[in-house]
């Protein structure tokens, strides 16, 4: 922190104290204070040697060990005298430091023994990566009395210059380790235990002082998605949100105040722009990040803007409730697994998978039309898409109410087993004049000339009910070649007569046998 004084003097007189002690028992030690953890609780007062400040000195290489934390660079331990071994307690809290120093010379002080500080993590600003250097059960010695309940992050800079040192790069890398702590020691993510140094009991310090941007960054951690969880957004295409600036504003690649961004950063849209989006972010300090299709928008094809970017919120008209573009009704399965109804509000968490390339099927059957996208999982985080779907076109309704004649319900019944739209088959399979094909005359059965029902057994028709009376042909005239102009008259016969039509005939053909006898 700034303001803090070297405090020779102290120093001075525990090593001549320490001294005093290790000649008095007859023993030369190098360094007596390593021998046992100081009686009182140490403080990082983030003083480092000038020498280590020199942004020239490379620290020595860390060991081949593995960090704990999945994105860190290394585990490069600080030395064995500048923490507790086991000394943790219970886990309270994360502490966001500042080392009013360098990334390098911070992990060289660590680990030399006259520092008598430490702490879990430190990162650097320009790129936010992480090197562990005290594993999460020891106790580093970074806040005094609350030592042995926090777990401590050190960001490189100083306090007095936030807007060169926390960068965004800072902020976000930072959020993530803040997340993973918090998720792996059961620690509530809110600002009562993710806290600055100067916020915790008995400090003396005032890191991370006034320019750290605490709602930006407790946004981007409530925003982290956990490890190995793939949560998906399910949106109905035509119920896609979309909203018009009020004013002229940006489309940006941070969550950041636009005077830190540079012109790549940004895609400057008009009042009165619409833009149309997928997904919403809760706040992540004064801008949203929208999930949007790429290749579409005011920004198609400016540096990805076209698919993810933060806005403004106050710039534009009111955003939607997720629950008005939900795709209610839809599944989600994840590499060819059981598919899991999505919500109210269209969301679904997956169950946890490794890393690595994952296939998601979304289905809605007779809802929507099925849709399916492929996602790359890393170790950490885990990801979050969103994925529009399109529903299932619905025929319109016939204008001349139209439809299935003959096979709908005419006076409580079925007519005569009619099949969908015109006529219905009668007796064998319709052909353009709705009358059986004459070359396939079959004797018996459907198609025999028998009347058939709408499940094509044989059997006398019926109509609302009732018994039929005397069959009616279906068709305005007889085709050609059906013997209606030769002498003897018709030289067919209708399959369609009932046993009145049969006995008829009976009686004509004995009537004309006694006329020839007679």
């Amino acid at each position: 922190m700034t303001g803090v004084s070297t405090d020779w003097t102290r120093r001075a007189a525990l090593w001549v104290g320490a001294l005093t002690l290790g000649l008095a028992a007859g023993t030369a030690a190098a360094h007596p204070l390593a021998a046992t953890p100081p009686e009182q609780e140490r403080e990082d007062d983030h003083w480092r040697p000038a020498e280590l400040e020199s942004w020239a000195i490379e620290p020595p290489p860390p060991l081949a060990a593995d960090s704990e934390y999945p994105l860190a660079a290394a585990f490069d331990p600080a030395c064995s005298c500048n923490y507790s071994v086991n000394g943790i307690t219970s886990y309270q809290h994360v502490v966001v430091h500042t080392m009013q120093g360098s990334y390098s010379g911070t992990k060289s002080w660590f680990k030399n023994p006259d520092a008598q500080v430490s702490c879990h993590y430190i990162m650097r600003s320009v790129d936010g990566e992480v090197t562990q250097m005290v594993l999460d059960k020891d106790k580093a010695w970074h806040v005094g009395s609350s030592n042995a309940t926090s777990i401590g992050i050190e960001h490189e800079g100083y306090i007095d210059d936030p807007a060169k040192w926390y960068t965004w790069e800072t902020y976000v890398s930072s959020a993530r380790l803040a997340r993973w702590l918090t998720t792996r020691h059961d620690i509530p993510v809110d600002r009562d235990h993710i806290l600055g140094h100067v916020e915790l009991p008995n400090q003396s310090h005032t890191d991370p002082g006034a320019g750290w941007n605490w709602d930006m960054y407790m946004g981007l951690v409530q925003d982290v998605v956990p490890q190995g969880q793939i949560q998906v957004a399910v949106v109905d295409r035509s119920k896609l949100c979309t909203i018009t600036a009020t004013v002229s504003t940006y489309l940006q690649r941070t969550a950041e105040s636009t005077d830190l961004l540079t012109a790549p950063e940004l895609c400057p849209i008009a009042a009165g722009t619409q833009v149309t989006y997928l997904h919403a972010s809760a706040p992540i300090g004064a801008r949203r990040r929208l999930l949007m299709e790429a290749g579409q928008g005011p920004c198609a094809g400016v540096n990805g803007l076209d698919a993810e970017a933060f806005v403004d919120p106050t710039h534009f008209t009111a955003m939607c409730a997720p629950g008005a573009m939900a795709a209610v009704g839809a599944t989600v399965s994840l590499d060819g697994g059981p598919g899991l109804a999505v919500d109210a509000n269209g969301f679904v968490n997956l169950p946890p998978v490794g890393p690595g390339s994952h296939a998601l099927d979304v289905a809605g059957p007779g809802l929507y039309e099925p849709a399916a996208d492929m996602v790359d999982l890393a170790v950490y985080p885990g990801v979050r898409v969103a994925i529009a779907v399109d529903p299932v076109a619905v025929e319109p309704p016939d204008p001349t109410g139209g439809g299935e004649t003959g096979g709908g319900e005419t006076g409580g019944g079925e007519t005569g087993g009619a099949g969908e739209t015109g006529a219905g088959e009668v007796g064998g399979e319709v052909g353009e004049t709705g009358l059986p094909d004459p070359t396939e005359a079959p004797t018996s059965g459907p198609g025999s000339g028998e009347p058939t029902t709408a499940d094509g057994s044989s059997g006398e028709a019926e109509a609302g009910g009732d018994e039929a009376g005397p069959p009616v042909l279906s068709g305005a005239a007889l085709p050609e070649g059906y013997g209606q102009y030769d002498e003897d008259g018709c030289a067919c016969r209708s399959g369609a007569g009932g046993r009145e039509g049969w006995l008829a005939a009976l009686l004509a053909l004995l009537g004309l046998g006694r006329r020839r006898r007679r």
